[in-house]
């Protein structure tokens, strides 16, 4: 015998569980968070070099950002998918920029289409995969390191 006694009580284990489970969700959607991330950036950065330059306000507009639990039910994306928004969705100057990205995309009766970010997903999308997986593991060195 070693001459240790020890005993689990019950007492706080369900709180105990919830917060590793917590936990691992986090540390999940942080990882693939990054991965994708990583994964769009060259996509980010040639969108940026193919928009027009007119003012520089598109180009500049040119970003992601999270998908909110209402929009990824709206699109039918489970609510705790990762999910990002690529695109000129950002504002510059006070004045938001993705209406002016989709007439830029798609044009319209009084503009023909000068697209910029279709081209730059095509461009870039070869890689993808493992971009992704270099951007989630380099988040798992960075939380194991960070213990």
């Amino acid at each position: 015998m070693s001459g240790f006694e020890w005993q689990v009580a019950g007492e706080g284990y369900d709180a105990a569980r919830r917060d590793m489970a917590s936990l691992q969700r986090k540390l999940q959607q942080g990882a693939v968070r990054a991965g994708l991330v990583r994964s769009i950036s060259p996509t980010k950065k040639l969108a940026k070099r193919l928009a027009p330059h007119d003012t520089g306000d598109l180009a500049r507009a040119v970003g992601h950002h999270s998908i909110s639990k209402t929009a990824k039910a709206r699109l039918g994306i489970e609510p705790d998918t990762v999910a990002l928004l690529v695109g000129t969705n950002r504002r510059i100057n006070g004045r938001w920029q993705g209406r002016k990205g989709l007439w830029h995309e798609q044009g319209t009766e009084n503009m023909e289409a000068n697209p910029f970010l279709a081209p730059a997903l095509e461009q870039t999308q070869s890689g993808f995969a493992s971009r992704f997986y270099d951007g989630l593991s380099r988040y798992l060195d960075r939380k194991r390191g960070s213990t």
